[in-house]
């Protein structure tokens, strides 16, 4: 769940806020995509796959100053990061520094190409919470295969450049975290990832999945599946596991088993907010891929599209956004699933709960590969 996701984050102090004037904020995560394009074309990327947006661009400077800073004080973390690379942003640390005014962590996942060496040094004088950086591969010719225009040995420089940057200047972070999307095609490359993270510097390894898949190809991609079987291959995990015990980095992995009866995903949205590039206000970064329209889904090898959220724009306010009719609605059947599976409740009712299915989560997450906690 993202608590405790949120707990392995940054386990050292941070220097621009204080964790008690945070303790109390009533949400943990808004997750805002300030750039809308990128420099790379990966083959999952739904911007990539699908049908470009002309339209895709950048988060308005001026609208985040004016609407979206000013409500902060509610978040622990702002997180810049939506389908595009953040750096790309000519205000990117402008944002960062309105975030931390407001005593929020800030971090956000690039894909590195950015990297240079102002821009190492801008990591470490501002204090960036967590930076995690995306890989597909623990080899180039696999990285670049899925994560098309990327530079692999150019990447794996400026991670070590920042790396020994931040040892030599004592500075406390950010947190690094290296990120490894599972899939068909690079997972018996996971063990020698983690070799490679340690190597690099890296603070932890994140094993993620190909939860969104917006074509049937891509589904096929996936290694997750709704049974244990052979054809999922958890000892892959094991094994990583236990080389990144002996290397003495921090290792999280997606189950790659799914079940139904995660009760809420861990974008956690009745505790977090995604802001597209265009304003608008959404569960997540799925839901907000096209808020107002169609979003292509691919599910158990099935075609099941949905309709994008929108809880309006934060033009209105991230207050009125927060504590509207739209987010409530849609957080309801959410909350359901939560109250009915509390132990005070079981208590109370006196039911056989064992036997009780969970009521449905809200209709866009009903064909979501992160409903099943994967």
């Amino acid at each position: 769940m993202l608590r405790k996701w949120l707990a392995s984050l940054w386990p050292t102090p941070r220097t621009h806020s204080d964790a008690s004037n945070r303790a109390n904020r009533p949400y943990k995560v808004v997750q805002i995509e300030v750039a809308g394009q990128c420099h790379l074309d990966c083959i999952f990327c739904p911007v990539a796959v699908l049908e470009k947006d002309p339209s895709r661009g950048n988060l308005s400077f001026e609208l985040y100053e004016s609407a979206i800073a000013p409500g902060l004080e509610a978040f622990d973390l702002v997180y810049l990061q939506g389908w595009g690379e953040p750096l790309l942003h000519p205000n990117f640390w402008e944002m960062i520094s309105l975030a931390q005014d407001r005593g929020c962590r800030t971090g956000f996942t690039t894909n590195g190409a950015m990297l240079h060496a102002r821009t190492v040094q801008m990591l470490l004088d501002t204090g960036v919470d967590i930076l995690s950086v995306s890989f597909a591969g623990a080899k180039a010719d696999t990285h670049t295969s899925l994560r098309r225009n990327s530079n692999f040995e150019q990447l794996c420089q400026k991670l070590e450049t920042l790396s020994s940057q931040k040892q030599r200047g004592g500075y406390p972070g950010p947190w690094l975290e290296l990120h490894f999307l599972m899939t068909q095609a690079n997972l018996q490359e996971l063990p020698d990832f983690v070799k490679l993270a340690k190597e690099l510097g890296a603070d932890e390894v994140v094993a993620t999945n190909l939860a969104y898949t917006p074509t049937l190809e891509l589904d096929r991609m996936r290694v997750f599946d709704s049974v244990s079987n052979h054809d999922v291959p958890i000892e892959i995990l094991v094994q990583t596991e236990q080389i990144a015990k002996q290397a003495g980095i921090p290792f999280r992995s997606y189950p790659l088993v799914m079940d139904c009866n995660t009760l809420v995903c861990d974008s956690e949205p009745g505790e977090s907010l995604y802001i597209s590039h265009k304003g608008e206000t959404s569960p997540c970064v799925f839901l907000g891929l096209n808020p107002n329209g169609e979003i292509a889904r691919y599910f158990q090898g099935e075609s099941h599209p949905t309709v994008g959220v929108s809880f309006g724009h934060v033009s209105q306010g991230l207050a009125q956004v927060l504590e509207g009719p739209p987010r409530r609605s849609f957080l309801a059947p959410l909350k359901e699933r939560k109250d009915l599976s509390s132990p005070w409740m079981h208590f109370s009712i006196q039911t056989d709960w064992e036997n009780h299915a969970l009521p449905p989560p809200p209709e866009p997450c009903r064909y979501c590969y992160k409903m099943y906690g994967v």
